[in-house]
């Protein structure tokens, strides 16, 4: 998927991850996640949970500026979607860990 695209889809979608409370963004975030990639399994979707809980809970204790992470996460997603990514939400999670420091 394609930046473009996705940014579409979130927009017809009323999907913003820059503006309203930050529970909201951080919601939107987990549906544009779904967007970009497609759950396969339960497992990549409660992935996609545990990744915006995550997220949430660095953005609340100043970990993290949502404004600058939360459309980085989108960057890692589209990055793991290419057209040459075999298994999507495996690529993402490397990306989560190897750049966030996301937990095992």
């Amino acid at each position: 998927m394609t930046d473009i695209k996705l940014r579409g889809l979130m927009h017809a979608s009323n999907l913003s991850v820059k503006e309203g409370p930050l529970w909201q963004r951080v919601f939107h975030l987990e549906k544009a996640l779904k967007i970009a990639i497609p759950p396969k399994s339960v497992s990549d979707r409660t992935c996609y949970n545990k990744v915006a809980n995550w997220l949430m809970k660095k953005c609340c204790n100043g970990r993290f500026n949502p404004d600058e992470m939360l459309p980085r996460v989108i960057d890692y997603a589209l990055e793991a979607s290419s057209p040459g990514a075999k298994n999507p939400p495996a690529v993402f999670m490397s990306i989560m860990k190897k750049e966030l420091n996301y937990p095992n």
